[in-house]
């Protein structure tokens, strides 16, 4: 309350010098004070939602969208792990939904691009294989898609990322190419041949995730 006081002070009055030393307001304690949700609540607030069997597909989707939104800042991507929002948000790659599947991959692949904190715990937490077996076995060609996104995302200058994909990836899309997690080119055209291929019809008969 004293720094709001302060800064109602300071900014009352016009000031000759812009660029002045004024008090900055710290965003969660506004939203404290005038009942808004910070950023973290509204976190868990949409995993909750997320995770809820009772609440519908579309209110589901809607409460991704926002959770994605939100991971665009480095500060709430580098909050699931603290959340202990990171292993609900790798499982939605298992949901039998594809909307949720597909919204998993979009989510993980923003929070952990140019982040080697978030791509290290996703890769720990199981992320990147959950992610390369839904681009090699996902029946939606959507989710194959977003998933090669979250791929494409951690294997970028994080290299244990970079080394497990090559161990899943079959020789006919990784090919022969020595690859570097710090050669964005090579990575470039190893994710060219997995978009091409996420493209291709699957005659899959059933979607098993494996571990």
């Amino acid at each position: 309350m004293e720094s709001l006081l302060k800064w109602g002070l300071e900014n009352s009055t016009p000031s000759a010098d812009p660029s002045s030393n004024r008090t900055k307001l710290d965003t969660a304690a506004l939203a404290q004070l005038f009942g808004a949700a910070d950023d973290a609540t509204l976190m868990k607030e949409a995993m909750a939602a997320i995770t809820n069997p009772e609440v519908s597909l579309e209110d589901k989707q809607i409460a991704f969208d926002n959770l994605e939104m939100l991971c665009e800042g480095l500060d709430n991507a580098n909050n699931l792990e603290n959340l202990n929002l990171w292993e609900p948000l790798i499982a939605q790659f298992d949901s039998p939904e594809p909307e949720l599947r597909f919204m998993a991959a979009w989510v993980c692949g923003t929070a952990v691009q140019n982040n080697i904190k978030t791509q290290r715990k996703f890769h720990s937490a199981g992320g990147t294989h959950k992610a390369i077996n839904a681009f090699l076995n996902d029946p939606s060609e959507k989710v194959r898609a977003k998933s090669v996104y979250a791929i494409s995302s951690t294997i970028r200058n994080y290299e244990p990322a970079l080394k497990t994909c090559l161990e899943l990836l079959p020789a006919h899309i990784k090919g022969t190419e020595k690859y570097h997690h710090e050669d964005m080119e090579g990575i470039d055209r190893l994710v060219d041949v997995m978009r091409k291929e996420a493209k291709k019809v699957k005659t899959v008969k059933c979607y098993t995730i494996l571990g």
